[in-house]
């Protein structure tokens, strides 16, 4: 069985060189490491998306202790040498001489021969250094690892300070926040059964329990469809739609049914969701949940949401557009979302369509809400004061947009619209 350390280098390589997803990435590499036992599983995950969220931390730092470039450098080397600094600036609990040495045995097996001289050199210099880091003056993206095209979309639209509270709480660990499933219980029932599965948890005042990260699969509670796991902002999106049992309802993107549930449970389960999403695997996920959750009311069919279709015209009392985004609100949980090409203009094509089609979909005296998990306004505020300028028969009645520094919980988001 290989190491931690091992099965981390393979995955990250598998990230960064082969466009995995970090989380499908890790689950991936857990699965063919059944012997790992659980220390090292945490090991190997946080040290895994530690270098991913750091990634542009660490190849500053590389680029000052190497005399080679970082375009130059052999990929398994350079991966290395991240997982190497990111142990000695972030993991108290290593030794510098265990980090050291476990680099060089990996560079002496996956790289070309005197590579595992070079990583023991940088590694060496850098402790020699007391591993102390000298960022830049006003050099946000890399201090707090974001790209420098990232790092300047934020401060040209939020400022300085701002940005950098931002980035920096974009870098922290989030909570772990439940919904009870109304239809069976209520939060502080909830609590209370958590607890006596030896769950730590307190009641939040907004009506969801924060607890203690664990496992959820070997949950009772949650195999008996007593909870789902959701954050804060996703959370609010359904409760400002304000679904009314007996309602319509379309939820124009809706896999995996986190929202889609908790609409039909704010319903009391009584009246019609209809919920598309564009892919035929997701579809089951869905239905899943609706099982799982004991909830009837929910009809998920595949749908492209930016084609209009003319049967749903005006028929909904409610819509939800929780679009595709950049994922910029909840870089906490995937960090690779740093990594990726920020020309969005596609993206926010898609949004619009999606938007302008579930406009249709809503009845007079209607309302539709238009959410993502992103902070950026280019996809959020910009694209609801175009719609606004183009449909005069909405009114805005409902914008709030979650930061993690200020709210406490992923950038999220929502413009509730009222159809006149």
């Amino acid at each position: 069985m290989i190491s931690a350390r091992e099965a981390a280098l393979l995955t990250l390589n598998d990230i960064f060189y082969n466009g995995a997803y970090s989380n499908l990435a890790v689950k991936e590499m857990l699965g063919k490491c059944r012997g790992m036992d659980k220390n090292e599983k945490a090991f190997f995950t946080g040290l895994v998306y530690g270098v991913v969220s750091r990634h542009f931390t660490l190849e500053y730092i590389i680029s000052k202790y190497s005399s080679i470039k970082l375009k130059k450098l052999a990929r398994y080397v350079k991966i290395i040498l991240e997982m190497g600094i990111y142990q000695l600036l972030y993991f108290d609990k290593v030794p510098q001489s265990a980090a050291v040495n476990e680099c060089v045995k990996l560079a002496k097996k996956y790289c070309k021969k005197g590579s595992d001289r070079f990583v023991n050199a940088i590694l060496r210099a850098f402790c020699k250094d007391e591993c102390k880091v000298e960022y830049p003056d006003n050099n946000l993206a890399v201090k707090y690892s974001f790209s420098p095209e990232m790092a300047d979309i934020f401060i040209g639209q939020f400022g300085y300070e701002f940005s950098e509270q931002l980035m920096e709480a974009l870098n922290t660990t989030p909570d772990f926040l439940i919904r009870p499933n109304a239809l069976k219980t209520d939060a502080k029932t909830l609590s209370e059964l958590l607890l006596k599965e030896g769950i730590s948890n307190t009641v939040t005042d907004y009506g969801m329990i924060n607890a203690d990260g664990f496992d959820v699969g070997a949950s009772k509670l949650y195999l008996d469809g007593y909870f789902t796991v959701q954050d804060r902002g996703a959370y609010t999106a359904s409760v400002v739609l304000d679904p009314k049992p007996g309602d319509t309802v379309i939820d124009m993107c809706a896999a995996p049914g986190g929202k889609t549930t908790h609409i039909a449970e704010l319903m009391n389960d009584s009246g019609k969701i209809t919920a598309f999403d564009i892919h035929e695997h997701k579809i089951s996920l869905i239905n899943n949940a609706a099982k799982r959750l004991g909830i009837k009311i929910i009809d998920a069919q595949v749908a492209d949401s930016t084609q209009f279709l003319p049967e749903f015209k005006e028929t909904a009392d409610k819509v939800l557009c929780d679009v595709p985004c950049s994922g910029w609100g909840i870089i906490r949980r995937k960090p690779d979302i740093k990594l990726s090409h920020t020309d969005l203009s596609e993206l926010y094509e898609i949004q619009r369509k999606i938007l302008r089609n579930g406009a249709e979909y809503a009845k007079k005296g209607g309302s539709l809400v238009y959410s993502t998990c992103t902070v950026n306004k280019h996809e959020n505020e910009e694209i609801i004061s175009e719609f606004l300028r183009e449909n005069s028969e909405f009114e805005k009645v409902y914008e709030k947009t979650f930061y993690p520094h200020i709210d406490g919980c992923d950038g999220f988001f929502i413009c509730r619209l009222n159809k006149k």
